[in-house]
């Protein structure tokens, strides 16, 4: 009786877990090249997928650009850094782009995908400590 009882409540807390999940710290560090007055490279790092790297561009938009209400747009996909050797990097855009497009999930692999600045934004770690953006000259 008592090892059916133990298995039960064994079982209950694996599926709460399972259901809930434990909180996990993930940091990021990635580098933002800016490239001129309106578009820059995020450079993919500490294993940063496409949400991160959004995330990064709407703070290096936000933050360094002063374009908060704007619209981010990628005119160069995810491929070959043009800044850092052996690296991917991501080039953005906050000037308007003719046959822009929006989606639902944030993609990096599409030139023209574009959302605004406050969308991006959501991207980024609610607890706002998860991702630290470096700007580089």
């Amino acid at each position: 009786m008592i090892k059916t009882l133990l298995l039960c409540t064994g079982l209950t807390l694996a599926t709460a877990v399972a259901a809930v999940g434990f909180p996990t710290l993930q940091r990021y560090r990635i580098p933002v090249f800016p490239i001129s007055n309106d578009s820059f490279e995020v450079i993919e790092n500490d294993g940063a997928g496409a949400s991160q790297l959004w995330c990064a561009a709407s703070i290096y938009a936000t933050e360094v650009l002063g374009q908060g209400r704007g619209t981010l747009t990628i005119t160069r996909a995810r491929e070959a850094s043009q800044n850092v050797p052996g690296r991917k990097g991501v080039i953005f855009t906050t000037a308007q782009v003719k046959d822009a497009s929006s989606s639902y999930s944030f993609s990096v692999r599409k030139p023209g995908l574009s959302f605004k600045t406050g969308t991006a934004e959501t991207a980024c770690p609610v607890d706002g400590l998860g991702l630290q953006v470096t700007v580089l000259r």
